[in-house]
């Protein structure tokens, strides 16, 4: 049964969220003014998560996120198919976010408590059975959300199996800091990414294998920058100049350090990521249409709205170089982002 959970800080900040896919649906955080306004792409009901075209709004993505190669991979002497469900893909179609039925349309068991701070918190825990979307192993997962007292929204994910597997979770928000019931789009925010290296993709947007510098480039944000002034050029993974899907390295030292920061200067609302992962997924939403009508009857055009997704590096079961994505018997998965909303 699906189930929409609100929770509160002691600053009148809010976070909602639903079961189905683990999703965070919205965030309410305030500007210079103190208006609270909610900053994240969705929709007013559950119902239209459903029939909506771009499918990962604010959901838990999994087991893998992003694309798999041909939409299989070898563990050993096995060979393992998986769902082929992307656009993508020549000329067998990719694997994409977790399959057809991935972790993002799924209902999870849910729980509702407070943490040991008084802060709130909801527990979202599912069992991925063994063969779902082709994947090996029973994976028992769960997802954690605590909306601190600090302002801060913290996701803790955690996971064991019983089989060796992959496993690379992320949650698939869109934000837009200048409010998301308004028709704006992002172009007009800052960015700031702690990374000047690329993991360089090809036309179907999988890895070719190499890092590259982006050092002086119009995609170097490691001092800030207008995200429209990084469209004015046909640079490498810029789509006909409307926006790009780029997987940035993050060179992460500390438990959790500072991956990046976007700040919307009308409103004076600023949001900065932390996590633990070794790659950040910038997506601008350029193939949004408007065929999704969101909050408040707002329709979503290209760029309404920027995806950025700590997870690990895409299609890594291919590639020996890259940090692995496999979890074994005996160990624990551990995933951590904490959003922290500022004003200045």
């Amino acid at each position: 049964m699906e189930r929409v959970i609100t929770l509160h800080n002691r600053n009148g900040l809010t976070a909602r969220f639903t079961n189905y896919g683990a999703r965070w649906l919205a965030m309410l955080v305030p500007d210079r003014q103190g208006n609270l306004e909610d900053v994240l792409l969705g929709f007013d009901d559950l119902v239209s998560y459903k029939k909506a075209r771009e499918q990962y709004y604010g959901a838990t993505v999994g087991r893998v996120c992003g694309r798999i190669r041909h939409a299989g991979f070898n563990l050993g002497n096995n060979y393992y198919k998986l769902a082929a469900n992307d656009v993508y893909g020549k000329p067998t179609p990719n694997h994409l976010h977790g399959g057809f039925e991935g972790f993002h349309c799924c209902c999870w068991d849910t729980s509702v408590g407070i943490n040991e701070k008084g802060e709130q918190t909801v527990l979202f825990t599912r069992l991925s059975p063994d063969g779902e979307e082709g994947y090996p192993g029973n994976l028992k997962v769960s997802v954690r959300y605590t909306l601190t007292d600090i302002d801060s929204l913290e996701i803790k994910c955690r996971a064991v199996t019983d089989c060796l597997t992959p496993i690379n979770l992320t949650n698939h928000a869109f934000f837009n800091l200048a409010s998301v019931r308004r028709s704006m789009n992002v172009l007009s925010h800052r960015l700031r990414l702690y990374s000047a290296q690329l993991i360089d993709c090809d036309d179907s947007l999988l890895p070719t294998g190499k890092i590259i510098s982006l050092e002086g480039t119009v995609l170097d944000f490691r001092n800030g920058r207008i995200i429209s002034d990084a469209l004015a050029t046909d640079y490498l993974g810029i789509r006909q100049q409307k926006g790009f899907s780029l997987a940035y390295v993050l060179n992460n030292v500390g438990d959790c350090p500072l991956a990046v920061e976007l700040y919307e200067e009308s409103s004076g609302r600023k949001l900065s990521i932390y996590t633990n992962q070794p790659s950040l997924q910038v997506y601008t939403g350029y193939m949004m249409d408007g065929s999704d009508v969101g909050k408040d009857g707002t329709p979503y055009f290209s760029s309404a709205g920027i995806a950025l997704e700590p997870q690990g590096y895409p299609d890594a079961v291919h590639w020996a170089n890259f940090p692995s994505i496999l979890l074994d018997v005996g160990e624990e998965y551990t995933f951590r982002a904490v959003y922290q909303f500022t004003v200045e």
